[in-house]
């Protein structure tokens, strides 16, 4: 087991450093930075000579990117220029709560598509298995944006029922944010539970143990579902980090004031150094999320590790 996780820890910092690389080299292709650290109407020859010397950015490329990734090992990507503060503290601020919603959303993927998708292939052809696949369809068709203009109009304008923005002031101001943040998500695993729960079903083993007297309700929970955990696992690591990704609408409509919302102003605003730390951020959190789902289903199916 730890060598099985040792290897997969050598990995993840061998894509690190081919992703920091990506995120140096993708900055220059742009354009030169300075350009886009300065405002427009400040660009001169004065200024842009003296703020290359101050970022060290009139240095050979290969010493730009030592020094990018040395200040990215330590969290440190400058100052943003849209706050005039250090971007790795905005980013800070800014991800607790990104966090809290896009804990909540995945709360609510699990708690419903899960269940259904075990209950969906379990009752294959029948009515709960075309509702089923009927909320799939639609979670996978609806986009978001939409999604939350509607769920606003409904729960916040004509029903009255739920608050259409805001962080603070109660349990209630995150549901329309969380239900629509996970919207997209919860289609997608209700999707994979009911396929590798149909896939499991299916095999010989799981005839055997119907034949041998065993319970509707132990083929299913103890035999099946955990058979098909495999798949599921991986995918819900998956999708916590999509989660995150997705929010970006989601936080810009219901002025929740995260990452998404962060991302979106730091674009627009030019902000070089804040957008090169989120998406540091970003790839980090992808990495750590693979790196749980492997040693999750070599929990579940020890053959993986054992290479079997």
């Amino acid at each position: 087991m730890r060598r099985y996780i040792a290897q997969r820890l050598i990995q993840s910092v061998l894509t690190l450093l081919i992703l920091s690389l990506v995120v140096f080299v993708l900055t220059w292709v742009s354009g030169d930075p300075v350009l886009y650290i300065l405002p427009p109407e400040m660009i001169d020859d004065d200024s842009i000579e003296e703020l290359k010397r101050i970022h060290g950015l009139d240095d050979p490329l290969p010493i730009q990117y030592l020094s990018f990734l040395s200040r990215a090992v330590r969290a440190d990507f400058g100052l943003s220029t849209q706050f005039r503060r250090s971007s790795a503290a905005i980013i800070k601020d800014r991800i607790v709560p990104s966090l809290h919603l896009g804990g909540m959303a995945l709360l609510f993927v699990l708690g419903v598509a899960f269940p259904l998708g075990v209950f969906a292939a379990y009752n294959r052809g029948k009515m709960a298995d075309a509702i089923s696949r009927t909320l799939a369809f639609a979670g996978q068709s609806v986009p978001e944006f939409w999604l939350a203009l509607m769920f606003i109009l409904l729960f916040a304008v004509i029903l009255n029922w739920l608050p259409a923005a805001g962080r603070t002031g109660g349990w209630q101001h995150w549901i329309l944010p969380s239900v629509t943040a996970g919207w997209f998500a919860m289609a997608g695993l209700l999707r994979i539970t009911r396929s590798s729960v149909l896939e499991v079903l299916g095999s010989d083993y799981i005839r055997t143990a119907r034949a041998k007297g065993l319970s509707e309700r132990s083929v299913l929970w103890r035999h099946t579902v955990r058979n098909s955990l495999i798949t599921i696992v991986t995918s819900v690591a998956l999708l916590a980090v999509g989660l995150m990704n997705g929010i970006v609408l989601v936080e810009s409509v219901f002025g929740w004031p995260g990452l998404g919302q962060l991302f979106a102003s730091s674009v627009l605003a030019r902000d070089l150094f804040v957008v090169q730390g989120m998406a540091m951020l970003v790839g980090v959190m992808f990495l750590v999320a693979n790196l749980l789902a492997d040693i999750m289903y070599s929990v579940v199916d020890p053959r993986i590790r054992l290479g079997t």
